[in-house]
């Protein structure tokens, strides 16, 4: 049975960071260039939102009974192949992990002209995830 408080939390973490990331000059790479705060608000709230949706992702198959997939790529692909999200909605939260490794793994290499493109035009994606996890509830 899925754990609504841990679903809960995670659903409210990522549309706090979403929320944060909607602000003015998130998507603007002049500005997260010229403003060392907002780059690191930035590069922090949208690992949080990406590690959200890959959480929750998790969690859902686990509370299936499907074993644990061996990277947050493949469990948006499964939650994709149990019908609860859109496959090609899977396949871009799939390119989302590679932004989280990104920001958590290669931090002092981060490309701003990237993030600031995926402040862009991926939200919707990360909301919709979170809209179709709180549906489950």
């Amino acid at each position: 049975m899925v754990d609504r408080d841990v679903v809960a939390r995670r659903i409210l973490a990522l549309n706090e960071a979403i929320a944060h990331l909607h602000r003015s000059g998130a998507g603007d790479e002049a500005r997260l260039r010229s403003d060392a705060l907002l780059r690191a608000a930035t590069e922090r709230w949208m690992q949080v939102a990406i590690e959200a949706c890959i959480d929750l992702a998790f969690h859902v198959l686990a509370d299936r009974g499907l074993p644990a997939p061996p990277s947050g790529r493949a469990a948006f692909r499964e939650l994709a192949t149990e019908g609860l999200i859109d496959t090609l909605l899977g396949e871009r939260l799939g390119n989302a992990v590679s932004m989280r490794n990104v920001l958590v793994h290669d931090y002092v290499g981060v490309d701003l002209e990237m993030l600031a493109r995926a402040v862009r035009d991926d939200l919707p994606d990360l909301e919709a995830l979170g809209a179709a996890i709180g549906r489950l509830l």
